[in-house]
């Protein structure tokens, strides 16, 4: 008898049988036999036996093993007869799984009329009717029998049952989409006399399903089986029994193509066909080390999450083994992030602003520069006819300086950071388009505009000019005659126009309407508004709607314009420096003058346009798939919550990622301040106590670090991580 090796493979895959001679061959299996039943020897007349079984197990794993996609569409050339499945193969479903459609459905009146946790009791009826066909012995069940089952559990009309069936149907028409594997197999199919069917286990209808391949391009096949129609089920084998009747050949002749390994893969080996099983761009997450080794970008659970997530996945990794975010780079990482959670926050606040201007009959919309030049980009995607939209010139110094009176208090704020970063007063006095008014307002209290600043002068100018506010204002008056035309022709009377911006105080609306003239009327859209709009705004009788925040309310959103307001105005940052004046040229037109942006703060626009560029071309993408009316159906009001719980508590990898991000404070600063404050020299409680985003600085904490951080800074300054 052959004594056992100490290597010997634990399983019949493990051996590569193809690169052995038959000797050889028969060694390996015959230790194999021995290591999984001893009592036989190789010199018994069942290693004749052994061989043929194993050999027989090795090829049906070989013939259903997992294959890329280019493998698979490669091998069709050898076949003239194919079965190919139908989910996560030719189409997918813009949602994590397949329950998660049921989850689309919960918001719909149709469903709330019934139970307020439909998710759940569709779930139970589907379990239910499959527990009544496992006792008649039938293999697959009905989309009929499921809403039986559905009447049953809920006490639901037969009128309600039917209605929220035809809503299951049309969900599912609407989240289905073509695969780019299911694209490129069909188009090669279509091109060549081959003959295929599709081969599905499914509780939905066969007509319906021919109807939905149909809609999606799915073309070209003789037919549709679907198991609970034909009585039989891939996952018995016994539906492949059908095909190879239909087409008339032996089971070997055909070809089978699917996602699932035991279906798709095992049973159809079993039945004596021929198989290969594809990746499944759903089940990557699955495949991949678990969110809380790298990042939370994919754990978002709202709809209009769920649906970018689902298309970044098949538009980019349809053909990956695993996803690690730590392996990408700093543009990749930035790129993902931009579609999957930039872009249904920024999808879901533009449908949001779509509807609230609907509401008011308002077909004009103005995006306030900065933070509108990405926004107006993805309304322009969403809504490429109907809407008059423009770029409209706008800054805080734009609109405050030449046409607000302003508060000491403000015009110190406002000036602290140019005047500390400008060497001289005619420095300071270009930077922020000052005119003659304001050096003779200089000169009358002694200060040299040309002469280099020190701390005391600096000190001394901002002095004067929080003492005599009015001499400052009346500097712009040259500004203003432009200004005034500027607006009232963007905003012309007897028109209802939007304007949109990121927000907080609505101080830029409030300026707007005090320049155009009382007959136009201007409605403000914001990302959030803070506490400060109600008196800069509703006590001046300014109609105004907010997507995040509306003057500080509901409490638990305050976040977005305490902790989150930097990380945001980084996202929406347009690739040009503040607008600091407006003039006309020689032919009348209206230009902007910019001010002039540091390295550093390039390399912030070049940063921000990845993730904008990303989720631009994700909005699209999915627009591809299902149209923006479609998309409404889907998204709530306003449905911010998946990017809020990212920014609440971010991966420590996620938050790495944005440690290289500054914040800039207005003209004159080129340097920034860290967004995260991760890295910076100093005590862990005045790094987070100056973060910008502290719960990024958390992130990266050890337990104990964090722990004592957090108690520290509850009781020194009452700060929340």
């Amino acid at each position: 008898m052959l004594h056992l090796a100490s290597d010997i493979p634990r399983r019949i895959d493990q051996i590569d049988l193809d690169n052995l001679c038959p000797l050889q061959k028969l060694l390996h299996i015959g230790n194999f036999a021995l290591s999984t039943n001893p009592q036989y020897s190789i010199m018994e007349s069942k290693t004749d036996e052994c061989e043929t079984t194993l050999t027989s197990k090795y090829n049906r794993r070989k013939k259903m093993r997992t294959s890329s996609s280019e493998e698979v569409l490669n091998r069709v050339d050898d076949y003239d007869f194919l079965s190919l499945d139908i989910f996560d193969t030719l189409l997918f479903r813009h949602c994590k799984s397949p329950i998660d459609v049921f989850g689309f459905m919960s918001e719909h009146s149709h469903t709330r009329q019934v139970t307020e946790f439909f998710q759940d009791y569709r779930v139970a009826a589907e379990n239910l009717a499959r527990d009544d066909a496992n006792e008649k012995n039938l293999e697959d069940v009905s989309l009929e029998e499921i809403y039986l089952c559905f009447q049953q559990l809920t006490n639901c009309t037969d009128a309600q049952a039917e209605q929220i069936k035809q809503l299951e149907l049309e969900t599912e028409m609407d989240l289905l989409h073509a695969t780019s594997f299911g694209r490129k197999l069909v188009e090669k199919l279509q091109s060549t006399e081959k003959r295929f069917v599709i081969t599905s286990d499914m509780y939905l209808p066969q007509e319906y399903l021919e109807r939905v391949l149909q809609a999606k391009g799915i073309t070209g096949w003789e037919r549709v089986f679907v198991s609970n129609e034909q009585g039989r089920t891939k996952h018995t084998g016994r539906l492949f029994e059908d095909v190879a009747a239909f087409f008339g050949v032996s089971k070997d002749k055909v070809l089978h193509i699917g996602d699932n390994r035991h279906a798709d893969g095992t049973m159809a080996a079993n039945a004596g066909m021929q198989s290969r099983v594809v990746l499944a761009s759903k089940d990557l997450p699955s495949r991949s080390p678990k969110p809380k080794r790298h990042s939370k970008l994919l754990t978002g659970t709202r709809p209009i999450s769920q649906v970018f997530v689902a298309n970044y996945l098949e538009s980019h990794h349809y053909d990956t083994e695993r996803l690690d975010f730590r392996s990408l780079s700093e543009d990749q990482y930035f790129e993902a992030f931009g579609a999957v959670m930039v872009a249904p926050l920024i999808t879901s606040m533009l449908i949001w602003m779509k509807q609230e201007m609907d509401k008011r009959s308002i077909s004009r919309i103005a995006f306030l520069a900065r933070d509108g030049m990405f926004p107006k980009a993805a309304f322009e995607l969403l809504w490429q006819a109907g809407i008059d939209t423009q770029y409209l010139a706008a800054s805080r110094r734009l609109l405050t300086l030449p046409f607000t009176t302003l508060e000491p208090e403000t015009l110190g704020g406002m000036l602290h950071t140019t005047l500390a970063n400008s060497e001289t007063l005619n420095e300071l006095i270009t930077k922020i388009s000052g005119g003659p008014v304001l050096k003779e307002h200089f000169a009358k209290h002694g200060l040299d505009i040309n002469e280099r600043l020190s701390r005391k002068t600096r000190k001394k100018a901002l002095k004067t000019l929080m003492e005599d506010p009015e001499s400052f204002c009346k500097s712009f008056e040259h500004e203003r005659s432009v200004l005034t035309q500027y607006y009232r022709s963007a905003f012309p009377a007897g028109t209802k126009s939007a304007i949109f911006d990121v927000g907080w105080r609505g101080s830029l609306q409030r300026s707007i309407c005090a320049i155009t003239d009382s007959e136009a009327h201007v409605f403000g859209l914001f990302f959030g508004t803070s506490q400060h709009a109600t008196s800069i705004l509703r006590r001046g009788g300014l109609e105004y709607v907010s997507y995040t925040v509306s003057n500080g309310q509901p409490s638990h959103l305050a976040p977005w314009f305490d902790d989150f307001r930097d990380i945001i105005e980084f996202i929406c940052s347009a690739d040009h420096g503040s607008i600091l004046r407006l003039h006309k040229n020689d032919c009348g037109e209206v230009l902007w003058d910019t001010s002039e942006v540091s390295d550093l703060e390039a390399e912030n626009f070049r940063q921000a346009k990845t993730i904008q560029d990303a989720a631009l071309k994700a909005i699209e993408s999915v627009l591809q798939a299902m149209p923006v009316q479609i998309l409404a159906k889907y998204v709530d009001p306003k449905d911010e919550r998946d990017m809020r719980n990212f920014l609440s508590d971010p991966h420590h990898e996620d938050a790495l990622r944005f440690k290289n991000i500054r914040v800039f404070d207005g003209v004159g600063d080129t340097l920034g301040e860290s967004l995260t404050g991760i890295g910076q020299r100093g005590t862990h409680y005045r790094n987070a106590k100056n973060s910008r985003w502290r719960a990024a600085y958390a992130a990266q904490l050890n337990p104990l670090s964090y722990s004592v951080l957090k108690f520290i800074l509850r009781k020194r300054k009452k700060i929340r991580l």
